[in-house]
């Protein structure tokens, strides 16, 4: 029982490998094609935050739609840290080689929160790309501005930081 439903299986995979590539071989040159470079599962963290500006008006950059009302947040101007024995650090890159692209200033758009109001933003990272783990504390840092000149400048930066979160 056990042999047949492995020998039904194989068979089965090998009719899908076989069929595929008859498709590739035996197609008519002139359409196009779609080929299946590769697959992979990825685990994308997202953490959904809420600025809240109880004195003044801040500016946040953004750079995107995210889902529902929230603002993407774009990396940089917004980062992780994690907690150590040493305190909070920045989050490294999981490998040596990589570097974080940053969106230009005029690329970015700009998020203001009035006196006495808050919104929504999110921002999502892949466990792949940097140095976190399951059970790891985590926390968001967002840069935010009291105005769009200073934000251009980088001069007032003030630094929120999120509460610390379990990474999943």
């Amino acid at each position: 029982m056990v042999i047949a439903r492995s020998v039904r299986t194989l068979l089965g995979i090998l009719t899908m490998v076989l069929g595929t590539t008859q498709a590739f071989s035996g197609q008519n040159a002139s359409k196009p094609t779609v080929q299946t470079k590769s697959v992979e599962l990825t685990h994308l963290v997202s953490v959904e935050i809420t600025v809240f500006s109880p004195e003044k008006d801040l500016v946040v950059p953004y750079c995107g739609d995210g889902e529902g009302r929230a603002d993407s947040l774009c990396i940089l101007p917004a980062y992780l840290e994690v907690q150590t024995s040493r305190g909070w650090k920045p989050v490294k890159l999981r490998h040596s080689d990589a570097v974080l692209g940053e969106v230009p200033l005029d690329r970015r758009r700009l998020r203001l929160i009035p006196a006495g109001q808050n919104h929504d933003f999110s921002m999502s990272f892949r466990k792949e790309e940097f140095a976190v783990e399951r059970g790891q504390r985590l926390r968001v840092v967002v840069n935010a501005w009291p105005d769009e000149e200073s934000m251009k400048t980088d001069k007032q930066a003030i630094h929120l930081t999120s509460p610390a979160f379990e990474c999943p």
